[in-house]
């Protein structure tokens, strides 16, 4: 029999979805004013998402294009009727939309104004029927807020800060093993999974993109701990890192064992690190060719390190400010 490992974050998402349904099922049990419980509940579903800030623009959107949908629907109708109706709301609805800047809300106008123009004795459509489908909406829209800060609330700066700090352990670990391995202490590490930095650094770009579009807040408090710079000397660092992997593989391979002191001094986390350029003794089993090809990469990978360093150490002295 194969099993198959559940992921945990689909886990949450479906108990967080589960438990607002049925506390707006309950809310509308209880509540007689509650006339038609697919609004609220057509709500949580489009609201309840993987990540919280989501969660809240889809509420805004929700909200925005039921009451732009219906305020649409209302004034149509007086004229025109079914499918004709359906169409010529559309045509302004679209366009109204994303000129105010509601882009998020237009899927939900599209089906508002589908079903407010499809119910029975629709041309009976008035100010108090859009009013008490929004309130049935909003209804939906708090228990999806509520649920999803309760449940699991995610921090996007912890979580960035946690990839950053493993991407930095993972970098060291492999720093000492090779330092270790160069001075003859132990055999040469196993070849660099590249798969798992790559998709720790993507995550931590897609966090600091959701970050952006939060506003200005969120925008200053980024650029405070210098996630910009963070990125972009991870960015430079990961190819070199990369490079340097792959070059002491092949040498690894070739030169069985291969023995740089001078390089597994510099490798040494313990070590302090400065700006002064590598260099291989000629007496190594090392071809100039291959010697300087090291001592190019291995001067750029190690100055790219001590400056990760100098950035870390300053936003630790913001961070305790």
């Amino acid at each position: 029999m194969i099993f198959t490992r559940i992921d945990d974050n689909l886990i949450k998402q479906s108990l967080k979805l589960g438990l607002s349904i049925l506390i707006t099922c309950a809310i509308a049990q209880h509540f007689d004013r509650i006339d038609f419980v697919f609004y609220p509940l057509l709500a949580v579903i489009l609201i309840v998402d993987d990540q919280d800030e989501n969660t809240l623009q889809a509420a805004r959107g929700r909200i925005l294009g039921t009451v732009s949908g219906g305020f649409v629907v209302f004034l149509v109708h007086t004229i025109l009727s079914g499918w004709i109706g359906i169409f010529v709301s559309l045509l302004i609805t679209v366009p109204l939309l994303r000129l105010l800047g509601w882009g998020s809300g237009l899927s939900t106008a599209v089906v508002i104004t589908v079903i407010f123009l499809s119910i029975p004795s629709y041309t009976s459509l008035n100010w108090y029927y859009i009013l008490n489908r929004s309130i049935d909406t909003l209804i939906g829209i708090v228990v999806a807020i509520v649920i999803g800060r309760l449940l699991w609330p995610k921090n996007r700066l912890i979580r960035m800060e946690e990839l950053h700090q493993k991407l930095l352990n993972s970098l060291n670990t492999r720093m000492q093993q090779h330092s270790q391995s160069l001075l003859g202490l132990t055999s040469s590490p196993p070849p660099l999974q590249p798969g798992s930095i790559t998709k720790d650094l993507l995550e931590i770009q897609r966090l600091i993109n959701i970050e952006e579009k939060l506003g200005t807040k969120h925008i200053e408090q980024l650029t405070r701990l210098r996630w910009q710079q963070r990125m972009s000397l991870w960015r430079s660092l990961h190819a070199h890192w990369i490079l340097m992997e792959r070059l002491l593989d092949s040498l690894s391979i070739k030169y069985q064992p291969l023995r740089l002191p001078e390089l597994a001094y510099q490798l040494d986390i313990s070590n302090d690190i400065g700006w002064e350029r590598l260099h291989i003794e000629s007496n190594s089993p090392l071809s100039l060719s291959q010697r300087i090809l090291l001592e190019e990469e291995g001067t750029r990978f190690l100055r790219l390190i001590k400056s990760q360093k100098n950035l870390n150490y300053a936003v630790k002295k913001i961070s305790f400010e």
